[in-house]
């Protein structure tokens, strides 16, 4: 499970994928610890096939939703069994997005130390790209009408088996694709066969460090979260 990750701000996801300023002005900054539920970025093709930048909740509510309660737990979806879940099935059939991150977080639990409560946590560790400051993890996203008819864009984020360079740390990790899969994943004309074939190639280019038990708090927010605690 990928419960935290670092989403960059709206210039860098501007830059990195040339799309151009925004209008209304940026509404997005950089969050150091993004939690389930909070707004995050996400890009899809709209109905021109053009990219946009849109905010989206993270935790993924279906549209065919009848609770005035959002879902919870629907913030990762198992690449594994998604095409099987009613919950993730339609999204992942034709409202695929990617959601722009630096990097994630993962608690790894055969590594224990006591917070200043003297509780026994988990070590948590910051993992990034080795070679991109950015990357794209692939989402799910949704669009659902609350019963006052208010819209909700909501998003979820795909995980897969861990990749051998970090496998030390955690047996999860978001499904990060390589820029030359964006337009294939987010083409709505994509068969099945070939999102699973993106998805099997993703990428396993990553490295992580211990970071400070700060980000075990989703209120902390600063760039020093991400700082190496060795």
């Amino acid at each position: 499970m990928c419960g935290r990750y670092v989403s960059p701000e709206e210039a860098a996801i501007e830059r990195y994928w040339h799309i151009g300023a925004r209008t209304p002005p940026r509404w997005l900054e950089a969050c150091y610890n993004v939690a389930p539920t909070m707004t995050v970025p996400i890009l899809r093709h709209d109905q021109s096939g053009q990219l946009e930048l849109l905010p989206a909740r993270w935790g993924l509510i279906p549209t065919w939703w009848k609770d005035s309660t959002p879902p919870r737990f629907s913030f990762n979806a198992r690449s594994e069994e998604a095409a099987g879940k009613p919950l993730w099935r339609q999204a992942l059939r034709n409202a695929r997005c990617l959601m722009p991150a630096l990097g994630w977080y993962e608690w790894n639990e055969r590594e224990t130390l006591h917070n200043a409560a003297g509780r026994q946590v988990h070590q948590p560790y910051f993992i990034h790209c080795l070679t991109d400051p950015v990357i794209a993890i692939a989402g799910l996203w949704s669009l659902w009408i609350k019963p006052n008819d208010e819209p909700v864009l909501s998003c979820a984020l795909l995980t897969r088996s861990v990749g051998p360079s970090i496998e030390h740390i955690h047996h999860r990790m978001p499904v990060v694709l390589a820029p030359e899969s964006f337009e294939e994943w987010l083409s709505t004309s994509t068969p099945s066969e070939a999102l699973q074939e993106l998805i099997h190639h993703a990428r396993e280019d990553f490295t992580g460090y211990r970071v400070s038990l700060r980000v075990n708090d989703a209120r902390n927010d600063s760039v020093e979260l991400i700082d190496d605690a060795d």
